[in-house]
């Protein structure tokens, strides 16, 4: 208990200092003056970040939900479950900021928005459950302290939390044997 009140009065403080000294560190994010069509989060340039390189995809396999985010302009976040079969997906080599498998992902990403010549900064804190424990949080917002990004423009979605699966499917590689094929509708069928 005394760990969980010492990382909280931590992060307090960090905040504190970093306001109290107007010290600017890392890039220069800003709030976009015209609505993005995807996030309302923009920059003139993407920021450098790390992301994790050989991220064991088996391991990160499951729920997860999207606890804190960049904005969205979405006017009301859903609570049913989306599911994306990563097989072959390049998007656990190019887009994972820091995980610890077990609680929490953070993920990143960073796109040009044509129509206001920015880029769209995309930042979520997915965790295991809706309701993270709070050293697992800490861990997280202390991460996105050390590489200077301002955790104060996330949103904390909480209990509006939405979900997500990753999972893989090998059917894609061989055909289901025999009766259990499913019929498929080919492009030039319709």
């Amino acid at each position: 208990m005394r760990l969980i009140y010492l990382s909280l009065l931590l992060t307090v403080l960090l905040f504190v200092v970093r306001f109290t000294n107007g010290a600017k560190l890392g890039p220069t994010f800003q709030r976009a003056t015209v609505k993005p069509l995807i996030s309302s989060f923009e920059v003139k340039k993407c920021p450098k970040v790390k992301t994790l390189k050989h991220v064991n995809k088996r391991r990160l396999l499951g729920v997860w939900f999207a606890y804190a985010t960049t904005p969205l302009d979405l006017p009301v976040y859903q609570r049913r479950c989306a599911s994306y079969n990563v097989q072959n997906s390049p998007y656990f080599n190019t887009n994972i900021l820091f995980t610890d498998y077990k609680h929490f992902v953070i993920t990143y990403a960073c796109t040009r928005n044509d129509q206001t010549m920015m880029y769209n900064v995309k930042l979520r804190i997915l965790t295991r459950t809706r309701t993270p424990l709070l050293d697992n949080l800490n861990k997280a917002l202390f991460f996105l302290e050390s590489i200077a990004f301002p955790s104060e423009k996330l949103e904390f979605l909480k209990a509006e939390a939405f979900c997500f699966e990753w999972y893989i499917l090998n059917y894609h590689v061989r055909p289901r044997p025999g009766r259990h094929n499913a019929p498929t509708n080919f492009v030039w069928d319709h």
